[in-house]
C-alpha cells in the first residue's frame, strides 16, 4: 500500500511538472503578446508624420494671390491626411493703399521671429515654412511638394488631440491633450476662417476678388507646464456670421520647430 501511494504521488508530481511549462508558455505569450500590441499603439500614436505649412501672405501684395492659390491646392490634395495649412495675413503691406482687413502687427512679429531663426533681419511675402524649420517663396510649388514629401516621411515627436469644443457667444472652448516630451515647449492655436473671398479696391491687386483659406484670425499660445488641459479663444469682431470656422493647434519648441500639429472645425 505504501509502494501505491508512492506511486501515485510519483506520478501526479510528474504530471504537474509536465503541464506547468506549458501554462508558464501560455501566460508568458500572452504578455508578450499585449507588449509588443501596447508598443505598437505608443508607436503609433507618439511617431505619426505630419506637415504643417504656415503662409506669411498679403491681400496688397501682387505676388501673393499664387501663393494663396497653391494653398488652397495643398488643403485640397491633402484632405483627409495629416497636413494643416494656415494664412497669416501681414500688416506691413498697408501702407500701399490697401489695408488686408485679416492683417495684424503680431502676425508680422511672428514672422520676423521666424526670420532671425533663419539668419535674416528682413522678412518677404509670399514666405512659406514648414514645420517651422524650412522657409521658401510661397508660390514655389516644386519646394512645396517636396517639402511635404520630407516631412511626411519623418516620425513626429509629440501628439496632439482636441476635444469637447463648444462654441458660445464669441468664445470658443476646448480641451486638449499633449503626449510626448513637452519641455520647453508651448501649445499654438489658431482660430481661423475656413475659406473667404475679398474684393480689393485698392493696391497691387486693386480690381481683384482674391480667395484665401485658413486665414488666421485669433492666435493664442499655451505654456505645456501639464500635457492635458482646457483653453478658451475669442472670436474676433472680423468674423461674420456665415464663415465657417476652424481651430488648429500646433506644438512648438524654443526654436521654432514644429513637432505636432491637430485640426477641428467649429
Amino acid at each position: 500500500m505504501a509502494g501505491q501511494t508512492l506511486k501515485i504521488i510519483t506520478m501526479k508530481n510528474l504530471t504537474l511538472l509536465l503541464i506547468f511549462p506549458i501554462i508558464y508558455g501560455i501566460c508568458s505569450f500572452n504578455q508578450d503578446k499585449s507588449l509588443k500590441v501596447a508598443n505598437k499603439t505608443i508607436k503609433t500614436l507618439e511617431n505619426k508624420p505630419f506637415a504643417i505649412v504656415q503662409l506669411f501672405t498679403s491681400q496688397g501684395c501682387s505676388s501673393c494671390p499664387s501663393a494663396d492659390a497653391l494653398l488652397e491646392k495643398v488643403e485640397k490634395e491633402y484632405e483627409g491626411k495629416s497636413v494643416f495649412v494656415l494664412s497669416y495675413h501681414v500688416d506691413y503691406w498697408n501702407r500701399l493703399g490697401w489695408k488686408d482687413v485679416f492683417s495684424k502687427k503680431e502676425f508680422s512679429d511672428m514672422q520676423y521671429s521666424y526670420s532671425s531663426k533663419f539668419g535674416s533681419s528682413s522678412v518677404y511675402t509670399p514666405q512659406a515654412i514648414v514645420n517651422g524649420d524650412v522657409h521658401f517663396v510661397g508660390s514655389n510649388e516644386a519646394k512645396m511638394d517636396g517639402y511635404l514629401a520630407k516631412y511626411l516621411k519623418m516620425n513626429s515627436e509629440n501628439t496632439l488631440v482636441f476635444s469637447d469644443l463648444n462654441m458660445k457667444d464669441n468664445q470658443v472652448t476646448f480641451n486638449y491633450k499633449v503626449e510626448g516630451n513637452v519641455t520647453e515647449k508651448k501649445l499654438k492655436v489658431a482660430l481661423a476662417i475656413e475659406k473667404k473671398e475679398t474684393n480689393v479696391k485698392r493696391g497691387e491687386n486693386s480690381g481683384h476678388k482674391l480667395s484665401s483659406v485658413n486665414i488666421v484670425v485669433e492666435q493664442i499660445e499655451i505654456s505645456l507646464g501639464k500635457t492635458e488641459g482646457s483653453g478658451s479663444i475669442t472670436v474676433p469682431g472680423l468674423v461674420e456670421k456665415e464663415d465657417p470656422l476652424v481651430l488648429i493647434g500646433f506644438i512648438q519648441s524654443q526654436n521654432f520647430n514644429i513637432t505636432a500639429a491637430a485640426q477641428e472645425k467649429i
